[in-house]
């Protein structure tokens, strides 16, 4: 069913059990469970063939492409920069209270 493009009814036929007794291997948890596992694995394995192709793109003739190729290597690695900017100032500060802490007078009415 995951690795294969055999149809339930098809597998069912083969191990020599019905298409029902599938469906309530299918609701037990311990069958849910190996199925993870295996898509994991499955996926696991195209992890490398994955990274080799990342790799070639660095080198790609295009900008854009090499970019995109960084970024998302960086962003793997942990480097994915922030999305929020810290606001360090008070919102009820006016505009002249901070000219006034850096070193300047103001504005001036």
């Amino acid at each position: 069913m995951i690795t294969t493009n055999k149809t339930q009814k098809q597998i069912a036929k083969e191990i020599e059990v019905s298409e029902k007794t599938i469906c309530e291997w299918k609701k037990q948890k311990e069958f849910k469970d190996e199925i993870d596992k295996n898509i994991k694995e499955n996926f696991s394995s195209l992890a490398v063939e994955a990274q080799k192709e990342l790799k070639k793109l660095l080198k790609s003739n295009n900008e854009y492409i090499r970019i995109q190729a960084v970024k998302d290597i960086l962003d793997r690695a942990g480097f994915k920069p922030t999305e929020r900017i810290k606001n360090e100032v008070e919102p009820s500060k006016k505009f002249a209270d901070i000219c006034k802490q850096l070193g300047g007078e103001g504005l001036h009415e």
